[in-house]
């Protein structure tokens, strides 16, 4: 006969419910931009909402530079016309060859027989190569203020001690160009000429300020502290 054994019933524990804190998000500030809106009559467009628009900055100071130099001087350079005798010849030399050679086809090679129509067409050549040969040569000069002297294109130095009725000075010309003059030493030199491309251009009355202000800044600590004094008439260098 089997023996029976009565279990007791498990008892249920009541279950404890757990308090589970939740991570709250930060909360984010929305900020609205408001778009300008062009108006009917004008073609412009509303700016790009960006990034890199907001820190962009033009740049005023269009081919024009101030540097510091390892030497411890202050170098500026500019854009100006290399207005010199050799350009001259050399765009009269080129327009000439090239427009007789073209004539001397036109009139003796040439498929067409009218004289009338090889002459027009030789004229549109010739000014077309004059547009051509007529463009003005642009070159950078530079100018560097050091504690002693004054370089002008790298290789004119003028020495400070040499400069005793004053320092160069800015003076405009006929043509409304800035002219860097002064005495050195026992004659009048005129440095530099510094001209404007137009109307509008400024380059050369900001230059002459720049200028100013390095002379101002580089010789007058110089003269201060004693490290250039000016040499009297007759002392040997």
């Amino acid at each position: 006969m089997r023996t029976r054994v009565r279990l007791s019933r498990p008892q249920r524990r009541a279950r404890r419910a757990h308090k589970l804190t939740r991570r709250v998000a930060p909360a984010r500030n929305v900020v609205c931009l408001e778009r300008s809106i062009p108006y009917r009559n004008s073609p412009t467009l509303p700016l790009p909402l960006s990034s890199s628009w907001a820190g962009f900055q033009p740049d005023p100071y269009v081919d024009y530079g101030r540097f510091l130099t390892p030497e411890g001087g202050i170098l500026l350079a500019y854009k100006d016309l290399d207005q010199r005798l050799r350009h001259i010849v050399w765009r009269v030399f080129a327009w000439t060859t090239s427009t007789g050679g073209e004539g001397w086809y036109l009139f003796h090679h040439s498929p067409l027989h009218s004289f009338w129509l090889n002459l027009i067409c030789l004229l549109a050549i010739g000014l077309l190569n004059w547009l051509i040969v007529a463009k003005p040569v642009e070159v950078y000069r530079r100018v560097e203020i050091r504690p002693d002297w004054m370089v002008i294109e790298g290789s004119d130095i003028f020495w400070l001690r040499y400069m005793e009725c004053g320092w160069p000075a800015f003076r405009p010309d006929d043509e409304g160009n800035q002219v860097l003059c002064g005495v050195y030493g026992t004659r009048f030199v005129e440095y530099l000429t510094v001209r404007a491309f137009d109307e509008h251009d400024r380059a050369p009355e900001v230059f002459a300020a720049h200028v100013q202000e390095a002379m101002r800044q580089i010789w007058e600590t110089a003269l201060a502290t004693g490290t250039v004094h000016f040499d009297s008439p007759g002392q040997s260098q």
